[in-house]
């Protein structure tokens, strides 16, 4: 624990577990010593996920450890997560040794193998025992690990066979903590690179955009290390003050307010067919795709070159394979492209004037019409929440947004909100299983925070709420009741034979939310308009814990809603 702690680790979740109590007593005393933050969580499942959050918002690996058996099995998830945003997390599990394995011993699983299709890398210490290792081999090991979770960043495990006996006494502890070290084992730091092994993206490959002709820049969800952040955004406001390009960017984009060129409502503007793609326009795409059908079919319509930029992710993130690709960064990208036109300046002259200023222009009808149908009456609705909630929370907190239907209503309705604070949503593999561990992992780091979230992701994740037991962290969780998967409602379905889209995919659950939360001890409300969501939010900013508001709507009336907004558009405008 120390050795990592050298390289920067700040952060450890630790899970309950007798073949692990060498690590948990390490890692108590590593709490004594040097103040390590160290968390408690007895479901490894939420535990991972927390930790997830941490990385997040930190940009450094956070360990999560765990013991044997079914423990590591449940980790499972988060690894997915963690490989496909491509966040940083250690996995540090405690194993069984050779002796115990294939025999039948209790707890005792192939639990190396659990997790490797979806780590950078899986490290095996000898499998006779952690005991056996030596100095030199046992910090490169650590070194290894490090650099791994970091370099690309994912998920890495760290499995570690541990021979008995497993409860060092007082006096052992004691000694290891004043120094003592085995016979012949040298203790040594080794230094680390975190420099991405990405080879496969060569300069002659660098694909090119015309700046002299139309195009716009699409910027999806954020996946870069957030000490790339800083550097993005002002490559970003190069670009496109050279093109004059309109800038359609997801509310998950990190891009701010301050960016010029930037077109709000993009997602209705394409989704109403007000604004459509033509032969002649180009595409820079940064990052991931945005969720948004309507996105994906005016990208088919596009025949023009589309370029995808990622920030460091290597595998090819365009599942229209429509774009060619470039890997090294947008900061990299944009160096090439300059030194291809040196004479380009800020008053290059292109076509695409004339769309930034149309589209300028019927981005502010949108916001009207949508106004007049989000705005202008109090009643609480899934797109209302998305046009009004960022007005009402201070902009230095931040909102994390959950992966179904929340994350598709801010992404189409919450017009220039975004742009003025940090929003998160983990679209690595979009799953609704960790969103409260991976809220409470990012406000532990971040402080107060906002978490938008419908009925079953809460319930699906209710564990987490064990996570509040041994320390309060300041989370406002913003549950939007909507009786089950409401997202189903919006889907195209045929007519179901036999059986209803409530049974076989909304499936509402009899769960008196007021009752979990008292039975863990967190402030409950509910609400059913915007000033009693006012209201609720003055109030549980004032609270030092985790706060729950519940928020109740119909999902059948809010499909309606989509649609007459869609259609409002068409005729409004058009």
């Amino acid at each position: 624990m120390r050795a990592f702690q050298r390289y920067g680790l700040e952060h450890i979740v630790l899970c309950p577990g007798s073949r692990s109590a060498p690590l948990a007593l390490a890692v108590g005393a590593l709490i004594e010593e040097s103040g390590i933050n160290a968390y408690t969580a007895i479901d490894e499942r939420s535990a991972a996920f927390m930790a997830i959050g941490i990385s997040a918002a930190s940009g450094k690996a956070t360990i999560v450890i765990t013991t044997s058996g079914t423990a590591v099995s449940n980790l499972l998830p988060a690894a997915v997560e963690a490989d496909r945003s491509c966040l940083p997390i250690i996995f540090i599990t405690a194993d069984r040794p050779l002796r115990l394995k294939g025999c039948g011993s209790n707890q005792t699983v192939n639990q190396e193998d659990f997790l490797v299709p979806v780590c950078r890398e899986v490290f095996n210490c000898p499998s006779i025992g952690l005991h056996e290792i030596s100095g030199r081999s046992f910090f490169t090991l650590v070194k290894k690990t490090w650099e791994k979770a970091h370099a690309y960043p994912g998920p890495v495990h760290l499995n570690i066979p541990i021979e008995e006996p497993l409860h060092a006494s007082f006096l052992e502890q004691k000694e290891v903590c004043n120094g003592w070290k085995p016979l012949n084992f040298e203790e040594i730091q080794l230094p680390i690179s975190t420099v991405s092994t990405n080879t496969r993206i060569k300069t002659k490959e660098v694909p090119e955009l015309d700046p002299s002709q139309p195009g716009i820049i699409l910027a999806g969800p954020w996946r870069g290390k957030p000490s790339q952040l800083l550097g993005f955004r002002k490559a970003v406001k190069e670009f496109q003050s050279f093109t004059g390009w309109p800038l359609f960017a997801d509310c998950l984009s990190a891009i701010t307010i301050k960016q010029s060129g930037l077109i709000s409502f993009w997602e209705l503007l394409i989704s109403a067919q007000i604004f459509e793609s033509n032969d002649k326009l180009q595409v820079l795409r940064l990052g991931p795709l945005s969720c948004s059908r309507a996105l994906e079919s005016f990208l088919r319509n596009t025949n023009k070159k589309q370029v995808l930029i990622t920030e460091g992710e290597e595998r090819y993130l365009d599942p229209l394979h429509l774009a060619k690709q470039y890997s090294g960064g947008l900061q990299s990208w944009l160096k090439i492209f300059k030194s291809n036109y040196p004479n380009l300046n800020n008053n290059l002259v292109n076509d695409d004037t004339n769309i930034l200023e149309d589209l300028l222009n019927k981005n502010q009808l949108v916001g009207d019409l949508v106004d007049k149908y989000l705005k202008e009456d109090s009643k609480i609705t899934e797109p209302s929440i998305a046009r009004k909630l960022l007005d009402l929370i201070p902009e230095d907190i931040p909102i994390m947004l959950s992966a179904s239907s929340p994350v598709r209503d801010f992404l189409a309705y919450s017009g220039f909100s975004p742009f003025k604070r940090r929003l998160y949503s983990f679209r690595g593999a979009s799953g609704i299983d960790g969103n409260l561990s991976l809220a409470i992992g990012l406000s532990i780091f971040l402080g107060p925070l906002v978490v938008v979230c419908g009925d079953l992701a809460f319930l699906h994740d209710s564990n987490a709420l064990l996570l509040n037991q041994p320390k309060k962290y300041p989370l406002i969780i913003l549950l939007i009741d909507n009786n089950g998967g409401g997202i189903f409602k919006q889907l195209s379905l045929a007519p179901i034979f036999k059986g209803s889209v409530d049974k076989l995919f909304s499936m509402p659950q009899s769960i008196n939310i007021g009752d979990l939360a008292k039975a863990h001890n967190i402030p409950f409300r509910t609400i059913s308009s915007f000033d009693e969501l006012n209201s609720a939010l003055e109030w549980s900013l004032k609270l030092s814990g985790p706060v729950i508001i519940r928020a109740c709507t119909n999902s059948e009336e809010d499909t309606l809603l989509r649609k007459n907004i869609t259609d409002g558009l068409k005729k409004y405008i058009n």
